[in-house]
C-alpha cells in the first residue's frame, strides 16, 4: 500500500517520527509521498525524502499560504522542484472555505504553480475546499487535453468527480470516508461512497493526510500513514472486491502517476 499524502514533517511526530516511518514500513507500507504545504514544509519534505530510499516528496504552498508565494518564494519553490525525488506540484489549490487568503491571491499563487507543473512535467496535488467549480473554471483556462494529477481528499459528489476524471485527474481518498453519521455531514459521506463505487480503480488513490483526519477507529487521535489500511478497508467494502485487488491497483496508480 502507498500514502499518497502525507505530512510526517510537521511537529506533532517530532517525539516520534522515526517509529512512525519505521512503524508504516514494517507493516505494509511501499512507498510515501510526503506532501509540502509551504516554503518549510516543502524543504523538511525534501530533506525527509533524502533520508529515506522509499519516501518521495511533493513541494507547493498550500492557498491557506498563498500570500506568501512572492517572486523570491517562487523561485525557491522551483529549485525544489527540481529534486530529484520531487515527483509533484503541490498541494496546491483553493481553499474558499477558510479563505486564510484572499481569494485572488490564491487564484494567482494557483495559476503560478500550474505553469511550474507544466514547465517542469510535474503531477499536481490539488486542494480544494468549497471552491471546486471555480478550480475547474482555472484548469479550464490551461490548454492541455489532460491534466496529470490528483484531487486529494475528494469529497464532492459524482458530477463533480467526472469532470475532474474526464480532465485526467485522478481522486485520492482519506480517513473520511469511513467516518459516521454522528461526526460527518451524512449527505457529504454518502456522495463520497457513490463516487468510489463508480469510478474507475484504476483511477483511485489513498490518504492519510497525517496528522490529520484519522480514520474509525482512530477518530480523534493522531493519524499516521500505516491508518491509510483503514481507508484501503473501507473502499474494498463499498466496492465489495477484494482488498489485495484494491492495494495493488491503488499502490500501481501511485507508482504510474508519481513515476515512484
Amino acid at each position: 500500500m502507498i500514502d499518497t499524502h502525507a505530512h510526517v514533517d510537521f511537529k506533532e511526530f517530532d517525539p516520534d517520527r522515526d517509529d512512525v516511518i519505521r512503524r508504516y514500513f514494517d507493516n505494509g507500507g511501499e512507498k510515501l509521498i510526503n506532501v509540502g504545504c509551504d516554503m518549510r514544509s516543502s524543504e523538511r519534505s525534501s530533506d525527509l525524502a533524502m533520508k529515506h530510499e522509499n519516501i518521495y516528496c511533493s513541494v507547493g504552498i498550500h492557498p491557506h499560504d498563498a500570500d506568501s508565494l512572492d517572486s523570491k518564494n517562487l523561485a525557491k519553490l522551483e529549485q525544489l522542484c527540481l529534486h530529484y525525488k520531487a515527483v509533484a506540484i503541490g498541494e496546491i489549490g483553493l481553499d474558499f472555505f477558510r479563505n486564510l487568503s484572499p481569494q485572488d491571491m490564491q487564484i494567482e499563487a494557483f495559476e503560478s504553480q500550474l505553469d511550474m507543473a507544466f514547465r517542469h512535467n510535474k503531477p499536481v496535488i490539488l486542494h480544494c475546499r468549497d471552491a471546486y467549480n471555480e478550480m475547474i473554471d482555472v484548469l479550464d483556462g490551461f490548454s492541455t487535453e489532460k491534466w496529470h494529477g490528483v484531487v486529494h481528499c475528494f469529497s464532492a459528489g459524482w458530477e463533480i468527480a467526472e469532470k475532474f476524471l474526464d480532465m485526467g485527474f485522478c481522486l485520492g481518498f482519506t480517513g473520511i470516508i469511513t467516518y459516521y453519521k454522528e461526526n460527518a455531514p451524512t449527505s457529504d459521506i454518502s456522495e463520497m461512497h457513490d463516487v468510489i463505487r463508480k469510478m474507475p480503480l484504476d483511477r483511485m488513490l489513498i490518504e492519510t493526510d497525517c496528522p490529520y483526519l484519522s480514520p474509525v477507529p482512530y477518530r480523534g487521535e493522531r493519524n499516521e500513514p500505516l491508518h491509510v489500511k483503514f481507508t484501503l478497508e473501507k473502499i474494498s467494502n463499498l466496492r465489495n472486491e477484494d482488498i489485495k485487488n484494491i492495494e495493488r491497483e491503488t499502490s500501481k496508480n501511485a507508482v504510474n502517476l508519481f513515476h515512484l
